[in-house]
Order: C-alpha cells, then structure tokens, then sequence
C-alpha cells in the first residue's frame, strides 16, 4: 500500500509526465518526482511479487494518466480542424455548422424583387467512435522493473489511442474530399512540385482564418524543403541546419513520423498525401470518461488491463470540409 504522503503528492502531479520521464527521461526527475517513483518501484515490485492489488490502483494510475493527457493536453493539428470538447457518457447533442456563404447580390430597380437567396445552416448528429485496448502485464515484469512497467504501458495506452483517434479523422476527412473537387490537387509524381506545393499554399492562404499549416508524412516535407524553384541562403542555412524548412509561402509545415507505425504497420497519415487546413471543419468531442478494467490472474501471473471508454464524435459537411485540400501524389 502506498504511503498517505506519497499518494497525497500523487494526487497533485502530472502523472503522464512522470511516466514519460520515468520511460524516456529518467535524469530529468526533480527530487520530489524521484521520491514518488521510488515509492512506485516498491508498490509495483510487490504486487509482482504477491499478486495482490486490492485496491486496484495499477487501473486508477493507467485512467489518470490517460484522461489527464487526452483530455487536458493541446494536440494543435486536430484543433486547427476542429472545436474540441467533451460532454457526459450518457448525453448526446446535435453540432450547428455554419456552412460557406450563399447569398446573391443582384442589381435591381428601388422597390423591386429579386431572387431569394440562403444560408445553409446545417445541424449535424456527430458520428462516434469508440477505441479500446487490452493488455497484460506479467508479475515477473512487476518484479524486475518495478514502476517502469507500469509507466511503459501507461505511455503506449496514451500514444495508441490518440495515434488511433488521429489516423480515423484524417481518414474520414481523405475520404470526404473527392476527385474532382477544388479541394482535390492530383499530382503526376512521387513527390511534390513548386506548381502543387503553389497551388497548395494559394488554396489555404486564400481561405486561412489565421495560421494555415500543411500536413504530410516527414518524406515530402523533407523533399518539399528542397525545391529549387526560388531559394535564398536564409532557406538553405534552415534546411542544412534542420534538414527542413518550417514554412511555405508563409504557410507552416508540420511533419508527421513515417517511421512511428501503429501496430497494424500503419501510418498515422495514409501515404501518397499532403493536407492542407486553413480553418476548422467543425466539432470534435470526446465522450464520458476513460474506464480501466484491472484483474489479477495467478494461474498465469498476469494482470489483465483494459481500457475503455475512449469515445469520440466528429461532425462537418461538405461545405466547412472546403476548408482542407488535400494532393494526391503518384
């Protein structure tokens, strides 16, 4: 059991960062966090060793640190696209969508009619989603490493699930833009152009509430840093220096690992694409609150985990999703 001071000090901590330290950045500690960790070696150490967790505090650690970093923590790309939120397990709503602009202007005679025009405000039921993961943890892992177990797959449950929520949003949203559409840029290579990455910086500057960003697997910023078509040694000190530029045309570029796969093999962006977000489509909220299943199986030494409740809805239609392009490279 732990002590009352240490779970005191717990209580008021971020837990999600001392995990990440304890995974990643062990030196990085402060001395009140080393302290919690060590009182966390010897509570983890002992249910490995007795296969007793009474109070189930591996599952109220896991849910803490899951909803403390999905919940609170910013994820700028996602709230470029979206008005983030989140409402109670049992509720529901319906999002208002102010879609573009449809009213005509004509010339007309003082006193006469014209045509009617309209705004189409759309209300939208959101779609869910609902993402969930189980696992083990032997009690020969909780004897030889103790917390860090715990931390490790604190870390993984965080990155699964919102690498998850992110690749289905942008999925849906790749789906959602159509050949042919003026969103659409098709692009005869492999990788970008001046003429595409031109195309792509004008589309979101001319609809850009604020910042505009692209977004693209780490290969095609890398190979869009690298066009020769207008170059000054500024830009080529940023890309020797960083192996990229931050920016094109006055547009961010941000890149997304190729290398981070989830465990399907799959990327967080599909390949062969670059997305441009000049505003937000719409609503994103997540739903209730995250649950962790704990139980303790002797015959095998295991504690079983599972996480659920991760529940989130999106909502856009074809108007506000006017506000991403997307290029389709060969």
């Amino acid at each position: 059991m732990l002590k009352h001071e240490i779970a005191e000090k717990i209580a008021n901590v971020n837990m999600f960062e001392i995990a990440q330290k304890t995974e990643y950045k062990a030196n990085l500690l402060t001395n009140d966090e080393k302290e919690i960790v060590a009182e966390l070696d010897k509570w983890a150490k002992e249910i490995g060793e007795t296969g007793a967790d009474p109070d189930r505090q591996i599952a109220s650690f896991i849910r803490k640190t899951v909803e403390e970093e999905v919940y609170n923590a910013p994820e700028e790309i996602l709230d470029m696209m979206f008005n983030r939120g989140s409402i109670g397990e049992f509720d529901d709503y319906k999002a208002t969508v102010m879609a573009k602009n449809k009213l005509q202007a004509y010339e007309a005679a003082k006193g006469g009619n014209v045509d009617r025009s309209y705004l189409d405000i759309s209300v939208l039921k959101p779609a869910w989603k609902h993402l969930q993961v189980e696992t083990d943890i032997s009690y020969a892992d909780l004897r030889r490493n103790g917390w860090k177990t715990v931390a490790t797959l604190t870390n993984f449950a965080v990155e699964t699930l919102k690498n998850k929520m992110f690749q289905i949003l942008f999925n849906i949203v790749d789906t959602g833009i159509k050949s042919g559409a003026e969103n659409y840029i098709n692009e005869t290579t492999a990788k970008p152009t001046q003429a595409t990455m031109d195309a792509m910086a004008l589309y979101i500057n001319d609809r850009a509430d604020g910042q505009g960003v692209i977004v693209t697997l780490s290969k095609y910023i890398q190979a869009a840093s690298k066009l020769t078509g207008f170059v000054s040694d500024e830009m080529r000190n940023e890309v020797h220096r960083t192996g990229r530029l931050g920016s094109y045309d006055g547009v961010t570029m941000a890149q997304i690992s190729g290398a981070h796969k989830l465990a399907d093999g799959s990327t967080q962006l599909k390949d062969k694409r670059m997305y441009g977000i000049a505003g937000k489509i719409g609503d994103c909220d997540m739903k209730g609150d995250v649950r962790v299943y704990e139980t303790m199986d002797d015959d095998n030494e295991i504690v079983k985990i599972k996480v659920t409740g991760f529940e989130f809805g999106y909502s856009f239609n074809a108007d506000t999703l006017e506000k991403i392009c997307k290029v389709v490279l060969a």
